[in-house]
């Protein structure tokens, strides 16, 4: 098993470092800073708390469903983060220049993703005709997070599928 897993990370670093160096340019540099703002606290509890005080009805209860599914997500992750306390890219690989500088120490998994696709999922569910664009948007978020060097490619997966889980069941749960 530890041979495995010794081999999912070396694989792990080894797309990390394709990514890095071969798709870096200027232009992507400054789409990913604004990008990755998109999976961000302020932006997800914005969009929250926008759906809850500015509406009523259907949008009140999407701003409500994402409030929670965000907490109790970004909840867990933190507490995965600190179990796992897996060191960020540029810890590890040298000659990665930060365009961001992380709040957190821990990179996996990643909490950016965890955002952006639990408000894929949630939005999908009452707009289904816009799953294309918001996955496509949470696709983007994370892959902005292994390009500006602060998450491998396993903790952009692992995010969206904690976001992704927790949106459906949650929405199953208690919003149907």
């Amino acid at each position: 098993m530890t041979r495995f897993i010794n081999q999912l990370m070396l694989r792990d670093i080894q797309l990390f470092i394709f990514i890095y160096n071969r798709l870096r340019n200027r232009v992507f540099n400054r789409f990913m800073l604004y990008i990755t703002k998109l999976g961000g606290a302020v932006f997800s509890i914005s969009v929250s708390f926008s759906f809850i005080f500015l509406f009523q009805g259907t949008f009140n209860k999407i701003g409500r469903e994402l409030l929670l599914i965000l907490s109790v997500s970004h909840l867990f992750v933190h507490v995965i983060k600190r179990k796992v306390n897996r060191s960020r890219p540029y810890t590890i690989i040298e000659n990665i220049e930060l365009l961001v500088v992380p709040i957190e120490e821990y990179s996996f998994p990643s909490g950016h993703s965890t955002a952006c696709f639990t408000m894929a999922m949630t939005l999908s569910f009452y707009f289904p005709g816009l799953s294309l664009v918001y996955y496509f948007l949470a696709t983007l978020v994370g892959f902005s997070r292994v390009y500006l060097g602060v998450h491998f490619p396993a903790d952009v997966i692992i995010g969206a599928l904690i976001g992704i889980g927790f949106a459906f069941y949650i929405h199953l749960w208690f919003f149907l």
